[in-house]
């Protein structure tokens, strides 16, 4: 006779009751008893512990572990990407100091290399007037540069607004594309430089956005430089 899920007994006594598939009243500590796990056949234990292999994972386990990974981030989190500088209020009277001080940056190499040059012996005055003219675009250019990469970069400023805690941001007062920038200190730059009384730059002083001319062309603006604004995984890493 089978004996799959039951315990048999010797000396001719009553063979015990088959227990597969019953439950059993569980222990003070939530397992069953160890009596009552030891009247089951091998062959049950096996099927038993094949069966519970085979029980799923908990729906509230598998529910937690997604809403682990799909939690959305907080509102105050910044989109992914490199940290920006958070900008604060717009300047105008920052930005005339900091101008100042970036003339000063190229100024002064232009004033040394142009006393260092200097007339030559032998140098007729179209000659020098050449090589002033060559000079002064040398800085030119050098300034362009110079207030293109900073001011695209992550820093956001020459080193002027940079002494004065200002930033060059976009309308929104989020970092300003490679594009607006260039766009700022070329056309931007000379439609302002060109305009009489420096109307360009003055009106900036009585606009709530104090945004000049050459920044109402390239859709920049210069505001206060805030604390850095990380990303939720940056911040989070």
């Amino acid at each position: 006779m089978a004996t799959f899920g039951k315990q048999v007994t010797g000396g001719g006594a009553a063979p015990a009751k088959p227990t597969f598939g019953k439950k059993t009243a569980p222990s003070p500590v939530g397992r069953a008893a160890p009596a009552a796990r030891d009247k089951l056949s091998p062959e049950a234990l096996a099927f038993l512990q094949s069966e519970r292999s085979r029980v799923p994972e908990p729906a509230a386990s598998k529910f937690g572990a997604a809403q682990k990974h799909s939690s959305p981030s907080p509102v105050f989190a910044a989109p992914s990407g490199p940290a920006s500088h958070q900008a604060g209020k717009p300047v105008w009277g920052r930005r005339i100091i900091a101008t100042l001080i970036d003339g000063a940056v190229f100024a002064v190499p232009l004033v040394l290399m142009i006393g260092a040059m200097g007339p030559q012996p032998n140098m007729t005055d179209a000659q020098f007037a050449t090589g002033y003219i060559g000079v002064l675009l040398f800085l030119v250019f050098g300034a362009l540069l110079y207030a293109v990469a900073m001011e695209s970069s992550s820093l956001q400023a020459t080193l002027g607004k940079m002494a004065v805690g200002a930033i060059v941001t976009d309308k929104m007062g989020g970092k300003p594309s490679l594009g607006a920038v260039i766009m700022r200190n070329t056309l931007g730059k000379l439609v302002s430089g060109i305009t009489p009384l420096y109307l360009s730059y003055l009106m900036g002083l009585v606009r709530q956005d104090r945004r000049c001319l050459h920044d109402l062309i390239a859709g920049t603006m210069v505001c206060a430089k805030g604390k850095a604004s990380l990303s939720y995984e940056q911040t989070f890493a």
